[in-house]
């Protein structure tokens, strides 16, 4: 059995760390959005290179604590499943995030149905189109 390292981590040490030893990162919604993911993966990235790792053998797991709305936003993954597939989608294409894991911030079995149902489907679609796309590897 391989037993994996995965860190939820921030701090610049930790994210070495990720980078030296680790299986993969755990970053999650509420304190790494879409605009300090670079900063957080050039660390790991860095520190994997500079001990001879590939960085791409380091997974990513977001952990995705939002809400689903029928209609409306109130900021990054607090809105429509179109809101929520677009934001993913860019987590996955531009961040290098190669899973998510949903954790409902209410009526959880209600937006757990519709992130399976709608959202899941639809960023695996989005990034299939996107890796697929001419141009792209």
């Amino acid at each position: 059995m391989n037993l994996g390292i995965w860190l939820g981590v921030r701090g610049r040490r930790t994210l070495a760390l990720v980078g030296r030893t680790a299986d993969g990162w755990v970053p999650s919604s509420h304190w790494a959005p879409p605009a300090k993911l670079p900063a957080f993966t050039a660390q790991i990235d860095d520190a994997a290179t500079a001990v001879g790792r590939n960085p791409a053998t380091i997974r990513r797991i977001y952990n995705a604590f939002r809400s689903i709305r029928e209609r409306g936003t109130d900021g990054f993954l607090q809105g429509t499943v179109e809101q929520w597939t677009d934001e993913l989608t860019i987590l996955a294409v531009e961040h290098g995030i190669d899973s998510f894991v949903f954790g409902p911030a209410d009526n959880p079995i209600r937006q757990t149905q519709v992130f399976a149902a709608e959202v899941a489907p639809a960023v695996h679609d989005a990034v299939a189109r996107d890796r697929h796309a001419p141009g792209t590897a």
